[in-house]
């Protein structure tokens, strides 16, 4: 079976499992699963770009970076977690932020490309998706975004909402919200034209991973980073999980995200239920709705094992 292509689109921002995640990624293409056409970010600090080139080319992996250009959380001028200022003064093909692409641009260059069907993953915020689903014929392509989405899309999988009902970060963008994130989460659950499936806010809490990380490894480095970047410690949100015995382990949505959009971890596989119907979101407030219709073309898993057992598929990747 060949490689499914796909592109990553990531906040690479305040949290750490944006990094376990693109470990998994890029595991998961070593094992021949996966090919990574790209990386857009849809979030900045003034390391992003530099920061997330290095870890990929670190693992012998070269694709194009595009990163959002106008971002109400612009973080420009301040510096990132450590992590990032680490990864960022190993070798990058870009020198900073500007030189690397509009993601609109870069998207619609790489679906126009594609002699193949291609899955995108989101392990961040959605406003990347509005911009191409708006963006116009060009040089690159003589179809709307919308049309090439339709075209060349077959799914998207987003790691995002607090399902059936609920607020989470990646549609809302924080408290107070983020309107940029809130409307863009709101425009693209209702005009998205294929099918997506949500990894919510529940699944990966409390699931920890990467704990077994040997030191020294890259990874290790980055979330040891994380840990001594005052006020990030476990995303900052819940303290209690120190209790569990896993002081190095980290809190994994997003990895959980990329294993479930490559059928590592399925319903079909015994490691989820599902819900399929409409999902919604507030544009104002971000908060999340879903009405149940097994007809309908969207659809969140549900944990049914024992948080380890999640915690032990994403350590077996990374």
């Amino acid at each position: 079976m060949n490689p499914r292509p796909v592109i990553l689109d990531t906040d690479w921002y305040t949290d750490v499992d944006d990094v376990m995640a693109v470990r998994v990624l890029i595991n998961l293409q070593r094992k021949g699963l996966l090919r990574i056409l790209g990386v857009c970010l849809n979030a900045r600090f003034d390391e992003s770009v530099r920061s997330v080139d290095a870890f990929l080319l670190a693992h012998g992996v070269d694709v194009p970076v595009g990163i959002v250009q106008r971002w109400e959380g612009d973080h420009s001028g301040i510096n990132g977690p450590s992590y990032q200022r680490r990864l960022a003064s190993m070798p990058s093909k870009y020198a900073d932020n500007a030189s690397a692409e509009i993601p609109a641009k870069l998207y619609r260059r790489l679906l126009a490309n594609s002699s193949e069907p291609v899955e995108l993953f989101s392990i961040g915020f959605t406003e990347n998706y509005q911009a191409l689903l708006e963006s116009r014929p060009d040089e690159i392509s003589p179809l709307t975004g919308r049309e090439l989405v339709m075209q060349k899309v077959s799914q998207l999988w987003l790691m995002a909402g607090h399902w059936p009902t609920g607020q989470e970060y990646n549609l809302s963008g924080g408290v107070p919200v983020n309107p940029l994130v809130t409307q863009a989460g709101s425009f693209v659950l209702a005009n998205w034209p294929t099918s997506i499936s949500f990894l919510g806010f529940e699944v990966g809490y409390p699931v920890l991973a990467g704990d077994l990380l040997p030191a020294g490894d890259l990874l290790r480095l980055a979330m040891d980073d994380y840990d001594s970047t005052p006020g990030y410690r476990l995303g900052g949100k819940a303290p209690e999980l120190r209790e569990l015995g896993k002081p190095r382990a980290h809190l994994s949505w997003d990895p959980l995200l990329i294993l479930l959009g490559a059928g590592v971890t399925t319903p079909e596989n015994g490691f989820y239920g599902l819900v399929r119907g409409y999902a919604s979101s507030n544009p104002d407030t971000g908060e999340n709705a879903f009405r149940e219709d097994v007809a309908g073309p969207h659809a969140y898993v549900v944990k049914i094992l024992p948080d380890a057992e999640y915690g032990k598929s994403v350590d077996a990747w990374l």
